[in-house]
């Protein structure tokens, strides 16, 4: 079994290619190793970065939300101090207003009990004769009679006497001073 000179290049070749193959094979697979590990890392650091970028959006939502809520609690103060301050403005007024519904009233019925006093009053002298006089002008006399001789003494109280058989009327000034006037 002689094996010609081709036939062993033929073998040689077949050895060196299945050679080079599982040399291939196994660069490829080192390759393929390497890649994978190259992946894992890009990979890890993809996840590293994504966890970052999230960890940040949490805490900038949580700033936010802290941020509002300060908003919010300091909105709900204010609104609360404007409302007290409303209240007191209020109960001012129903005070005011109460106060000047006393006041009125009182006022009403002092005009009531007034008008219940405002009587007319009038009173006529008459002497045998026919003669009459009012006791407005009677008061009015005793008045310019004492003024005469007491221009400088104001009269704050004046009491008459009326005596028709004497035709005089008499009259005492501030409860100290008298006097007398004709009546007709």
């Amino acid at each position: 079994m002689t094996q010609s000179y081709g036939e062993e290049i033929l073998k040689m070749d077949a050895k060196e290619k299945s050679t080079n193959t599982a040399a291939d094979t196994k660069k490829t697979a080192a390759e393929l190793a390497e890649m994978a590990k190259e992946s894992v890392e890009k990979a890890g650091e993809t996840v590293k970065k994504t966890a970052e970028k999230a960890a940040a959006s949490v805490k900038k939502t949580a700033e936010k939300a802290t941020a509002s809520a300060k908003k919010t609690q300091a909105s709900a103060k204010k609104t609360a101090e404007k409302a007290s301050a409303t209240a007191k403005k209020a109960s001012a007024s129903a005070k005011k207003t109460a106060t000047k519904a006393t006041t009125a009233a009182k006022k009403a019925s002092a005009k009531a009990t007034a008008a219940k006093k405002d009587v007319t009053k009038s009173c006529v002298l008459q002497d045998n004769y026919g003669n009459e006089k009012s006791m407005e002008d009677v008061y009015a006399a005793a008045i310019a009679n004492f003024k005469e001789g007491n221009k400088r003494v104001a009269v704050k109280e004046i009491k008459l006497f009326v005596k028709a058989t004497e035709n005089k009327v008499y009259y005492i000034v501030n409860g100290t001073i008298p006097g007398s006037v004709d009546l007709f």
